[in-house]
């Protein structure tokens, strides 16, 4: 690898120096300057790009982030809605964490959003190798690497841990702000080459020019600028092994990848003017970027495990439906200028703009999540709720197939009462099982018992019973109705929440649920399939002579 020329720059360090005195004072690294637009949403930047393109970066190690999902989310987005493209790249190079395991179940819940990809390590294409891993065997970084070496952008630099920590500390000492200007940026070939022949380790690190203004127009917040002399000094680019770090690894790809565009959460923006510096270094053309807003948990802290699932899986097996996460991503930041909530991934492609997006930081709300999904599941066909219902039922153990009347009445009784997949086994459990006794002790029941009317509808019920009112139920709809109806005249007139909660407390040991004549009708429907607990409205009226005729409850 070449060692490339002596480059001149302007500094009094040498090698023989380990750190400088700066002249700034100590402060935190400076957070770029935005100009001020007139509303919280940015212009768009115009284009001139004949064919967008996207991608979408994962990290192969554990499992798929809410935010990454976000991020993969708004590029395709962007590039199916201009007509573009979305290649997908993985970065691989921590190889302590990186399992081929989990990068196909990261890949497989992008797939599980219904997030496609025109180019990837699973499809191929004219970009390829697609993962990091493979793309250094292919000596792609270590040609840039080398063309930065060679053009004195790039030096060998020697400091050691010790060394840096002293410089740190020194800075702090005076005040200052650390900025690595190490004495390595102007050694001799002699120099460098003893420290090889010695054995010496040693990084790449990238020159960063002196007092220079770097200025990008943010989709998303506008004009942005930084001065180099705040981006902490000459920065690691590449290990002795030949591992690109970050920024040094994503403006390769991206540039090797022919990516227009570059969407990425805010917490990206730091890394934005060093990359800047390096495609201008390499002779490249500076990519369109566009950083969208953080998600952030309810305290405005990062969103993390302590403050719920974060991970696409976890919603997946809590059974959150892949339109619900969608939508709901969708709008962590984005919206288009409606009161509109629900939409479809049709109507996502239609209605996205990148000008909507904005600039303020977006809360994971889970119950607004929740509320989301509940309208997709009430979106979904009769034979939709039975593959996804019926399935949750089957895995759970309440069900031995997803099959027959039962499950089929049951996926379309509940899809109208729940919010996620998961609630249809607590739901379903409930209303079968007729807790009796856990009724009763409820707070909602206690009013009834103390005036009587609890054990009145029980009596009324069981008389009901006597006169065969019940033997048509689940059959005629109109069956409940007219029983509804003696009830309600034999107290009297009873009208509304004084006649249907005692009703549906005896019934079905809950103040609320589905329409009764519904409920029975599936409850009749309860044969060998059915595995879970089941009480019958038989049993359930023996259960209530047995606790208001046998033994009355006391008003």
């Amino acid at each position: 690898m070449l060692p490339g020329p002596r480059p001149s720059r302007e500094t009094n360090v040498t090698v023989s120096q380990v750190a400088s005195k700066r002249e700034r004072p100590f402060r935190e690294i400076q957070k770029p300057y935005q100009k001020p637009r007139a509303s919280n949403f940015s212009k768009k930047q115009p284009q001139t790009d004949s064919r967008r393109r996207a991608q979408c970066a994962v990290r192969r190690v554990r499992r798929l982030h809410v935010g990454g999902a976000r991020t993969a989310l708004f590029n395709w987005l962007f590039a199916k809605s201009q007509g573009g493209e979305l290649v997908l790249r993985v970065e691989d190079t921590d190889v302590a964490r990186s399992t081929k395991e989990s990068e196909a179940a990261i890949l497989e819940g992008l797939k599980w959003c219904g997030i496609s990809w025109d180019e990837g390590p699973d499809v191929g294409g004219e970009h390829g190798p697609y993962r990091q891993s493979e793309r250094i065997k292919a000596g792609i970084y270590e040609k840039q690497l080398e063309k930065l070496m060679a053009e004195g952008h790039a030096y060998r630099c020697f400091l050691t841990p010790e060394e840096l920590d002293e410089m740190r500390a020194e800075a702090e000492r005076n005040e200052q702000a650390f900025v690595v200007q190490s004495p390595w940026a102007n050694a001799s070939e002699e120099e460098v080459q003893a420290m090889i022949d010695e054995g010496k380790p040693y990084v790449y690190r990238f020159r960063v020019p002196f007092d220079r203004e770097i200025v990008v127009d943010d989709l998303v917040l506008g004009e942005v600028i930084w001065n180099s002399d705040d981006l902490g000094g000459d920065f690691v680019i590449v290990r002795q092994n030949g591992m690109p770090m970050y920024n040094f690894g994503v403006v390769t790809d991206d540039a090797s990848m022919g990516i227009t565009h570059v969407l990425r959460a805010q917490e990206h923006l730091m890394n934005t003017p060093r990359q800047i510096l390096m495609y201008e270094a390499l002779g490249l053309k500076v990519p369109t970027f566009g950083h969208m807003p953080l998600i952030l948990a309810p305290d405005r802290t990062k969103l993390s495990k302590r403050h719920g699932a974060v991970s696409v899986g976890e919603y997946q097996k809590r059974g959150y439906l892949p339109s619900g996460l969608v939508n709901y991503l969708a709008q962590l930041g984005w919206n288009d200028g409606t009161k509109q909530e629900i939409y479809t991934i049709e109507e996502l492609l239609e209605a996205f703009k990148m000008e909507r997006m904005s600039k303020v930081a977006a809360i994971f709300d889970t119950d607004k999540f929740k509320w989301v999904n509940g309208h997709h599941v009430r979106r979904l066909s009769d034979e939709e709720a039975l593959e996804q219902i019926g399935e949750r039922l089957k895995d759970q153990g309440l069900v031995k197939e997803v099959s027959g009347d039962f499950v089929k009445k049951a996926s379309q009784l509940l899809r109208d009462r729940i919010s996620t997949l998961e609630d249809a086994v607590e739901e379903l459990t409930a209303m079968l099982e007729f807790d009796l006794e856990g009724m009763m002790a409820k707070e909602v029941a206690k009013p009834y018992i103390e005036d009587g009317s609890l054990n009145e509808t029980a009596r009324l019920l069981l008389k009901a019973k006597e006169q065969g009112d019940f033997d048509d139920i689940g059959k005629d709809p109109q069956v409940m109705k007219k029983i509804a109806k003696q009830i309600s005249e034999a107290r009297g007139g009873v009208k509304k929440k004084a006649l249907l909660v005692p009703l549906r407390l005896c019934l079905t040991s809950s103040a609320q649920g589905p329409d009764m004549s519904v409920f029975f009708e599936m409850l009749q429907e309860v044969d060998d399939n059915v595995l879970c607990k089941c009480v019958s409205l038989d049993e359930r009226l023996d259960m209530l002579k047995e606790k208001f005729v046998d033994q009355p409850v006391p008003c």
